[in-house]
């Protein structure tokens, strides 16, 4: 979360698409007809503009008020990255919890 520290870590299990055209698991219909906090439907016939969607399996997450950070850690201002910075990767398997 930007400003707070990272609160989860998963799996990619559907690879980026359309927020219109993206199906989320066990649903049998668009995104964009699911009940949503947010409105993603701005812009969506416009591939340049719309918002997309990657489906993700969350292995183990944390509320905000428990985010992982220290002074120094790697942040990205994106939702999803690769990470590569070594120091930040240590950190982040301990907290987390996470075997190679």
């Amino acid at each position: 979360m930007k400003g707070i520290g990272y609160v989860g870590y998963g799996e990619v299990t559907q690879e980026a698409r359309p927020a219109k055209d993206f199906i989320p698991n066990k649903q049998n219909k668009s995104l964009l007809e699911c009940k949503l906090s947010a409105d993603m439907s701005h812009h969506k016939n416009d591939l340049d503009k719309c918002e997309w969607v990657v489906g993700v399996k969350w292995i183990k997450t944390f509320p905000r008020e428990q985010a992982k950070k220290y002074s120094g850690i790697f942040a990205n201002q994106n939702i999803v990255c690769k990470l590569r910075d070594q120091n930040t990767l240590d950190f982040l398997r301990r907290e987390f919890s996470v075997r190679d």
